[in-house]
């Protein structure tokens, strides 16, 4: 490491990741009142039971709700609504315009700008349900800036601004002159850049939470503590757990990276990690950097950094080097590795900020797609749903998810079950062990590349070819 843990200014808790819950699902927790959810410990009946009670299933629960309020819906979660992705990732609900490239490639420019609209009203949508439920989740759409910080990201970002041009959507996404940057957020790290409308900020522990309190408002039964453990398609569908069994005509798997886990699923994605570091209230040097918008920001790296603020005046910033392993493990939880090259991250972006401390620290795998956009469709016998790939994207996704998984459920012709993305032609990762070692040395090779761009050096040529490997197979990721 280029900088021991003192000089990184890291304090116990971001020192000792996987000790504790997010920053956002601990802050959700203390001001919750609502209900226990106890662990399943019986067999019994519904007509749709959903595995996974993160954004994705209780989305899907949501919009089964909306079309047929007197449909029996339970949902199995193996740890707390919002325990994995949901109630840890860095509150980015934003749009699709950045991710037209593989959009277009895929799918062609029609299609592709029918998602980036459907993922549009998302967000506005995810907004609009805080209101009505009272659900105080911090929402705000502020936009999304990205910001150059190494000479090999100049083409990327005019060909990203010049697309969103070419398919007919220009005021979607702008580039910006280092001065524009820099008035929105000062970081000596940054260049020029982009902007995108789409983008609001959440607090995703209280969105999922709130979202939680809706369905059991609604009647929806939740069963937290109780892992799925099988599944007999049928019809009727069967998933049995530790100490009972739902019985149901149709299955929705909402599993994010847990999906590795499940054959059907396992090699429509890879496990990877991300990894977020959050500073103590600095509500002044914010103010001296000028970053009081509210933008989220990201900058252009493949090992992506991104970053946002709080209503408190703190960063959040997440990135890092992460991992990508076959099986969900601590490893992906308790990764300290993973929390110094954040670290560093942030303390190059934002050196005026090197006297406050990064007082929290958190993880967890991302279930990352061979196309970089997430994947919603039907198993055999045609009673069992899916939806997966979010690839660290997933807060306005998800919600597009829910009605596209509801509508499919429930045998609707809908805009929504006709995005491309729904039942596409499948794209597979290589089989295990292949799959795992080949993404760990892959990601590796990204993050080295990278780093010796964003400091003016060439990367190693053996580098640079591993971490071009993936376009050369065929899947969308990296540059």
């Amino acid at each position: 490491m280029s900088a021991p843990p003192d000089e990184l200014n890291l304090t116990r808790n971001a020192l000792t990741p996987g000790a504790q819950r997010s920053w956002w699902l601990r802050e959700a927790l203390a001001h919750e009142t609502g209900p226990d959810c106890p662990a399943l410990t019986e067999a019994i009946n519904a007509d749709v039971v959903i595995v996974g009670g993160g954004f994705t299933g209780l989305w899907t629960a949501y919009f089964l709700s909306e079309a047929k309020p007197d449909l029996g819906i339970v949902v199995l979660e193996q740890d707390i609504c919002g325990g994995g992705p949901s109630g840890r990732n860095g509150g980015f609900a934003s749009g699709w315009w950045d991710e037209l490239d593989g959009l277009v490639t895929l799918y062609g420019a029609e299609a592709a700008v029918k998602a980036c609209r459907a993922i549009s009203d998302s967000i506005s949508a995810i907004g609009q349900f805080c209101w009505t439920n009272g659900i105080g989740a911090w929402f705000k759409r502020s936009g999304y800036m990205y910001a150059i910080t190494a000479d090999a990201h100049e083409r990327l970002c005019e060909e990203m601004v010049g697309l969103a041009a070419k398919v007919g959507a220009p005021d979607e996404l702008r580039e910006l002159t280092a001065a524009e940057v820099r008035a929105r957020c000062a970081s000596p790290a940054f260049r020029g850049g982009a902007f995108m409308r789409d983008g609001a900020s959440v607090q995703p522990g209280l969105l999922v939470r709130g979202l939680r309190r809706v369905l059991l408002e609604r009647g929806v039964t939740i069963h937290e503590g109780t892992r799925a453990t099988g599944l007999e398609a049928g019809p009727p569908a069967v998933v049995s757990t530790p100490h009972g069994t739902v019985r149901a005509k149709s299955v929705v798997l909402a599993l994010n990276a847990w999906a590795t886990g499940w054959p059907q699923l396992e090699r429509k994605l890879v496990a990877w990690s991300s990894y977020i570091v959050l500073t103590a209230p600095a509500p002044e040097q914010l103010t001296e950097i000028g970053w009081t918008g509210g933008e989220l920001i990201s900058d252009f790296r493949t090992s992506l950094r991104y970053f946002r603020t709080t209503r408190d005046g703190r960063i959040a910033f997440g990135g890092g080097g992460g991992r990508a392993r076959r099986t969900i493990d601590d490893a992906f939880t308790h990764d300290t590795r993973a929390v110094m090259e954040a670290a560093q991250g942030f303390r190059l972006m934002f050196p005026t900020f090197a006297d406050v401390p990064l007082e929290d620290a958190w993880g967890g795998p991302i279930d990352v797609s061979p196309t970089h956009l997430p994947v919603f469709g039907t198993l055999e016998p045609g009673n069992v749903f899916y939806a997966l790939g979010y690839t660290g994207n997933g807060v306005a996704p998800t919600h597009l998810a829910g009605q596209v998984l509801a509508d499919l459920v429930t045998g609707r012709d809908t805009d929504a079950v006709r995005l491309p993305l729904v039942n596409p032609k499948p794209r597979l990762f290589p089989p295990q062990p292949f799959r795992s070692w080949g993404a760990a040395v892959v990601r590796r090779a990204m993050i080295a590349k990278e780093t010796a761009e964003e400091q003016g050096r060439r990367p190693n040529p053996l580098v640079d070819q591993l971490a071009k490997m993936p376009r050369r197979m065929g899947y969308l990721l990296g540059h």
